[in-house]
């Protein structure tokens, strides 16, 4: 085995990071939604560049919240405006350009101020605190665009006399379109800003809706992804709002198992199809039976979200307890942590599951460990977690908790390399180990967690493993059982279907009647 960790003791102090919490109504609100579905690691609100003149003022605002997470980046730009009076045609066209047209502006420059000058983001407006994650590298680096304009929601509501006040999503309006010349729209968005990558548009109906539905990085970014391709294909006609969007994704699969925009059996769209989602698709979802079912189980994943940010709200505060002679640097701490943030809400609720099932037999015994390893089918097959509960010896120690907490973080370590050598198939390893529940207040509470990816596997590291192994009785035949764990995320589910002939519904006759005054001008 390689040199085990020498004794843990705290080391100097740190200054924490303070992230912003907004500096609006609307952008405190954000924030906290961006907590609770990306957490706190990788959500910060209010992020700036430094455009100071020689070193004085403040920093100009590079976005309203920036999350960065693997090898995405979602720039969000957040304004309330208010309905201006009026007629709603000239309403439309003046709350556009000040609610979506100037946040579409913000997120361009952010966008290239990314680019360009990816070292100088500051989470503080007098740019002395620079953004402490590391930005993916620009030839694997997704940046998503989301504005977040409120302000119309009532207004929308009355002009289409229906639905819960969303903007009608219509793909072929373009850019300028939405808000010059002859055909404008009012209360109808399709692709704001056609010249780069696609801006999102969410309002205040569909804000919670989204981010409450895809509550994990992994899951949005593959709602944002497959919406992207869908309104730039042509084949999407018309949606009557971004929830039914939602709604038709969330209860469609493609041939690889994965959520999609696809035909009701599962299949591709073709290039001549042409799809319209009408109102009520996810008001059909929301009293679905297997979709509630489905939230109830969802609660049990949360486990891990709050494992996660057991880690992370210390690593936040400067108060990570690290082995004596490592240096603090977040941004090397994050790369093992944010492999837990990159799984799925539906595999956090089983990996919550397997975390509390693991408490509860750890209640029993001093020690217990329990992986989550994936099976050869699974698409993310390079990444595998494993927990471990250690008691805290009855018997007095010499070294007290530090010496127990050396033990730990060493038989930690070759649990993991035990789990990689014996499954060659996965790349990395994140370990997290802590005292079993009913021994808590010995000594201390506390909890390790190790990231391991090996670069080889020399015949002499090899002989030491197992020496440590046997020491140890770490995966030694009949001391660990294998099973595989299999569960429905919506079990037999009953898909709303696509509208794909339908007669258009209250809200769609609306646009259609206007578009075709429109024409006839």
């Amino acid at each position: 085995m390689p040199e085990e960790p020498t004794k843990i003791e705290p080391g100097p102090a740190r200054l924490p990071i303070v992230r912003s919490e907004g500096s609006t109504p609307s952008e405190r609100y954000l924030a906290k939604l961006a907590d609770k579905s990306f957490l706190n690691l990788w959500s910060y609100p209010n992020t700036y560049i430094d455009k100071r003149v020689r070193g004085k003022g403040d920093g100009k605002e590079l976005c309203d919240l920036l999350v960065v997470c693997g090898d995405h980046i979602l720039i969000f730009s957040d304004k309330t405006i208010e309905w201006p009076d009026g007629d709603e045609e000239l309403a439309w066209k003046r709350w556009y350009k000040r609610a979506i047209a100037k946040s579409v502006d913000q997120i361009r420059g952010a966008e290239r101020w990314i680019s360009k000058f990816p070292e100088r983001i500051f989470i503080d407006r007098e740019c002395r605190q620079p953004l402490p994650i590391k930005l993916p590298p620009q030839e694997r680096r997704k940046i998503h665009g989301v504005v977040v304009a409120l302000g119309a929601g009532n207004a929308c509501k009355r002009f289409f006399g229906e639905g819960i006040g969303s903007l009608f999503v219509v793909p072929h309006i373009k850019g300028e379109d939405h808000w010059k010349g002859e055909s404008v729209l009012p209360f109808v968005v399709g692709d704001v800003d056609p010249t780069g990558a696609f801006v999102h548009v969410l309002d205040e109906a569909t804000l919670d809706i989204v981010l409450g539905e895809f509550d994990t990085i992994v899951d949005l970014t593959a709602y944002l992804s497959k919406k992207e391709k869908l309104i730039r294909s042509g084949i999407l006609i018309s949606a009557a709002g971004e929830e039914e969007l939602v709604a038709y994704y969330i209860t469609h699969m493609n041939s690889l198992g994965e959520h999609d925009f696809v035909r009701p059996d599962g299949s591709d769209f073709i290039e001549n199809d042409g799809v319209s989602f009408g109102v009520g698709l996810y008001g059909e979802l929301l009293h679905n039976q297997q979709y509630q079912a489905k939230k109830v189980a969802d609660k049990s994943s949360y486990v891990w979200d709050t494992l996660i940010e057991q880690f992370t709200t210390h690593m936040l505060a400067g108060t990570s307890v690290l082995a004596e002679g490592e240096e603090f640097e977040l941004s090397e701490l994050e790369q093992g942590i944010h492999h837990m943030a990159l799984v799925p809400r539906y595999k956090r609720r089983l990996f919550g599951e397997a975390l509390l099932d693991a408490f509860e037999k750890a209640k029993t015994t001093d020690r217990f460990t329990r992986a989550m390893l994936p099976g050869p089918t699974e698409k993310e097959r390079h990444t595998g977690f494993f927990f471990m509960t250690l008691a805290i010896p009855n018997i007095q120690l010499e070294g007290g908790y530090e010496q127990y907490r050396k033990a730990r973080r060493h038989m930690l370590k070759t649990y993991a390399y035990a789990f990689l050598e014996k499954y060659r198939n996965l790349v990395r390893i994140i370990g997290i180990a802590t005292e079993p529940p009913h021994t808590i207040g010995r000594g201390g509470s506390s909890e390790d967690l190790i990231f391991i990816e090996p670069k080889g596997w020399p015949p002499e590291f090899l002989k030491e493993l197992e020496e440590a192994k046997k020491a140890l009785n770490i995966v030694q035949q009949g001391q660990f059982t294998e099973r595989e764990i299999v569960e429905n995320e919506f079990p037999d589910i009953q898909a709303p279907q696509a509208r794909l002939t339908a007669s258009p519904n209250r809200k769609q006759r609306r646009i259609l009647a206007a578009r075709s005054r429109k024409k006839r001008r």
